[in-house]
C-alpha cells in the first residue's frame, strides 16, 4: 500500500468516525427538534446516502482494479 492509498484510508476512517458521531447525536438529541417535513426529507437523504455510498465506493474500487489489471497485462505483453 503506497502513501496515497494510506492517506485516503485514514481520511475515510476519520470521515466515517465523524459521520457516525454526528448521526448518533442526531438520532439521540437532534431528531426531536426537527420539524416533521424536515425530518422526512432528512430521512430520505440519509437512506439514499446509506444505500448509495457502498455502491459508489465499490464502483470506484472496481474501476481502479480493472485499470491495474489492464496495465499489468500491457506491461507483461511488452516483456514477451
Amino acid at each position: 500500500m503506497n502513501s496515497r492509498e494510506r492517506q485516503a484510508l485514514v481520511g475515510a476512517l476519520l470521515l466515517t468516525a465523524l459521520m457516525t458521531a454526528a448521526l448518533v447525536w442526531l438520532v439521540n438529541e437532534g431528531w426531536q427538534r426537527l420539524p416533521a417535513w424536515l425530518a422526512v426529507i432528512l430521512c430520505l437523504l440519509l437512506a439514499v446516502f446509506v444505500i448509495g455510498s457502498p455502491i459508489w465506493a465499490l464502483a470506484r474500487w472496481s474501476e481502479r482494479w480493472l485499470a491495474r489489471q489492464q496495465r499489468d497485462r500491457q506491461t507483461q505483453q511488452r516483456r514477451d
